[in-house]
């Protein structure tokens, strides 16, 4: 049965709260082209709002524009998103969502009660670009806490994007883990879907309280759901993570 030995984080979203600032590129990109989107529409009209990737939002997109006779090339909306993407980053103040930095200290610290070994390593699986994850890592001072590059796995590290588990593996391959002992937190139905097939324990940390970005998560395999970091005790979610993934009862421990 596996057990439980490394956090795995994805940035955008479930770290660092900038999907706002893609959501409103895909939409200022979408009205560039004659498509007006509000939110909602948004939601109800591109699959792949959350969690991208972009190119798949900008063939939806472009696919809108078609439906009123507007023939548009998907890769110039990708191009037009990317743009306002980068002007919205300027204007925006990028920092960990709240709750996040306590959380991580005391991941840092659980241990086995039993044997004392350190129970958890800690790796970021991102899909976004380096260019844009530097600009995110360096401004939100999320690099230094995870130990720079090397604990980072990003887009160009993989071959095939979520919901293929590459990012996954690839995350436990750095941390010294199997893919199946890690515990996953994800803002992505995308994401969660190559954590569950790898076997990875999955939580849910969306960016939006809609009952349809939460039941997206739960429909992909998600076991828990978390709105915010602040809501979270860690220690009680790691202790049942680890029963219910290995059945059978964990005692964890502090260091001060």
């Amino acid at each position: 049965m596996p057990t439980i030995k490394s956090i795995a984080f994805d940035l955008e979203g479930t770290v660092v709260d900038v999907e706002k600032a893609h959501h409103l590129g895909h939409i200022r990109a979408a009205e560039e082209f004659g498509v007006t989107l509000t939110l909602d529409d948004c939601f109800r009209l591109l699959p792949h709002f959350i969690g991208g990737p972009d190119d798949q939002v900008a063939w939806e997109i472009a696919n809108l524009a078609s439906e009123s006779n507007r023939q548009v090339d998907y890769k110039d909306v990708l191009e037009a998103k990317k743009r306002h993407y980068r002007d919205v980053l300027k204007e925006i103040d990028i920092k960990p969502r709240p709750g996040f930095i306590d959380f991580f200290a005391f991941a840092q610290n659980l241990i086995y009660e039993d044997d004392g070994i350190k129970l958890f390593g800690h790796t970021i699986g991102s899909l976004t670009e380096r260019e844009y994850a530097e600009i995110l890592l360096y401004r939100s001072g999320i690099l230094d806490l995870f130990g720079g590059y090397d604990n980072v796995v990003l887009r160009e590290d993989v071959q095939n994007p979520k919901p293929a588990p590459d990012v996954w593996i690839e995350t436990a391959r750095r941390a010294g883990v199997n893919p199946d002992e890690q515990i996953i937190f994800e803002d992505s139905p995308r994401g969660v879907e190559g954590g569950v097939q790898i076997g990875a324990y999955c939580i849910g940390m969306p960016t939006y309280n809609r009952p349809d970005a939460v039941t997206s998560l739960v429909k992909a395999g998600v076991k828990r759901v978390f709105m915010s970091w602040d809501e979270i005790n860690p220690e009680a979610l790691f202790f049942n993570a680890y029963h219910e993934h290995e059945d059978k009862t964990l005692k964890i421990s502090y260091i001060n």
